[in-house]
């Protein structure tokens, strides 16, 4: 079990209303701690004053007391120097955080600039792109094929096992987590999406956010999938009443649907659950808990499906938002009771949309997300924002864009490689509810109080409300089946 030192060395914050410096949070938490031990020491310069005023009278002991305050008040260690010179050091640090992230900043703009033009240029050049790509192709190749080759050979000349070609069937195992983590899968779906929506029609603009339009060019074309219709489950599984984010987003994980590692028995596709909190003061607040993708099939009966992920990704309509809204309404959410709403993967997504979408219906206080790209649609201002993102997770990646934060948009991020996770997550592991799950359960835990959770940790608690609170959940089930939604015809959402 690794210490609470090295599970909070593994974790990253940006966003919220502290520093907003991933890598420099550590740094900007340390000029915290010393702009607080220089007021402290002047509070003891202070106290040192009091007392030298408070030895009166010309005895020898009160004139050697005043001495000795005196000299301790303004030596050359005296605490308000002290206090001058943390204060002196903690500007220079803020200001190398500054410099830090200005330049990074610079050189990542700098870096997406390039990739977009480059893929822009190919995009309208598609005989060039098919040429290069086919010779990058034969040569990655042919000289996979040389090493491996060699390595059967030396085996069978040497009559023993050649021990390269393990280590480059574990390497290339680790290859999806290793590119992820380092950022690259990002410039790799931006390059993607500029070439793709370079190669429309006509003359096309090049712009550091292709994914949208990539994703639209896509995704829109597409015939519209059947009506969806939204079931009323009877009886459904009384989800635990959640104490913690943590709490929250393992609820999510109980909603999958049957079979899956996280799925209750006897779950359905297409199932969102939403949970009646009901406060030891008697308010009420509202919970919902909306699954990921769960068919990779386009217009498939749930829509779960990549049809939804590609509209929401290109800020097209779609009806599992609609499907949410309806649960909402139909779970009879009051305007002014507070509303959470969480997600994972594709659902963080959806949970945003229906967020952005809600306006003053509900009062919406706190989104989080688990494995979720960001949408081209942001939440109102006034709610507050978590994402948890993996850092060997190539899905929160997808938007080909760098993380969106501000004042009320938190992003933690985890290396599960230092963090009692494997060294290197396969894509399945580094993306599965359950790991994050465990990573907002230290993370909230290891991270309480600093500046970036504050703000959404009151949001949360505001929603969750005290120990003694009392739940009831409520499911419902979107479903695009033509037998179902024939039997539904009140309940039918609108697809597009």
């Amino acid at each position: 079990m690794s210490s609470a030192t090295d599970w909070f060395r593994g974790y990253r914050v940006a966003g919220g209303p502290g520093p907003t410096v991933v890598e420099l949070e550590e740094l900007a938490f340390a000029c915290r701690l010393l702009e607080g031990a220089a007021d402290r020491l002047d509070a003891a310069s202070w106290a040192l004053l009091r007392a030298s005023q408070g030895c009166d009278g010309l005895s020898r002991a009160s004139l050697e007391a005043r001495q000795a305050l005196a000299s301790a008040r303004e030596g050359a260690d005296a605490p308000w120097r002290v206090a001058d010179r943390l204060r002196q050091l903690v500007a220079a640090l803020r200001r190398v955080v500054e410099v830090y992230t200005e330049a990074e900043s610079a050189a990542h703009l700098a870096l997406r600039v390039g990739v977009v033009a480059t893929a822009s240029q190919l995009g309208e050049r598609p005989v060039v792109a098919g040429l290069l790509g086919s010779a990058g192709v034969v040569l990655g190749v042919a000289a996979v094929g040389s090493v491996v080759a060699g390595s059967i050979g030396r085996s069978l000349l040497l009559h023993r096992p050649d021990p390269l070609l393990p280590v480059m069937v574990r390497r290339a195992g680790e290859l999806p987590g290793r590119l992820t983590a380092d950022g690259r899968a990002e410039l790799d779906i931006l390059a993607v999406g500029a070439f793709l929506r370079s190669a429309a029609p006509g003359r096309q603009v090049p712009t550091l956010g292709p994914v949208q339009g990539a994703a639209g060019l896509l995704f829109g074309p597409l015939p519209a999938a059947g009506p969806t219709a939204l079931l009323v489950r009877a009886h459904p599984p009384q989800l635990p009443v959640p104490r913690t984010t943590a709490g929250v987003l393992a609820n999510v994980g109980r909603s999958y649907q049957d079979g899956t590692a996280t799925g209750i028995p006897g779950t359905p596709t297409g199932v969102i659950s939403v949970q009646q909190l009901t406060h030891p003061d008697g308010t009420r607040a509202w919970v919902i808990e909306i699954p990921g993708t769960e068919s990779w099939v386009p217009n498939d009966t749930t829509p779960m499906d990549l049809t939804t992920n590609g509209r929401l990704l290109a800020g097209l309509a779609d009806d599992m938002t609609d499907a949410v809204l309806d649960s909402m309404r139909l779970a009879g959410i009051g305007a002014d009771e507070p509303v959470m709403l969480a997600g994972h993967s594709q659902g963080g997504m959806v949970a945003v949309s229906v967020a952005a979408a809600v306006g003053s219906t509900y009062a919406v206080r706190a989104i989080v997300t688990a494995g979720t790209p960001d949408l081209p649609r942001s939440a109102p201002p006034e709610v507050e924002v978590r994402h948890y993102r993996h850092q060997a997770d190539a899905v929160p990646q997808l938007d080909g864009t760098p993380d969106t934060t501000d004042g009320r948009v938190t992003v933690v991020t985890r290396d599960l490689d230092s963090t009692g996770g494997p060294p290197v997550s396969g894509p399945a592991e580094a993306h599965a509810i359950a790991r994050y799950v465990e990573t907002a359960d230290v993370a909230d835990r290891e991270l309480a109080g600093s500046p970036g959770m504050r703000s959404f940790d009151a949001a949360v608690r505001d929603v969750l409300g005290p120990p003694g609170t009392t739940g009831v959940t409520r499911q419902f089930q979107a479903t695009r089946d033509p037998v179902l939604v024939s039997a539904q015809p009140p309940r039918v959402v609108p697809s597009r």
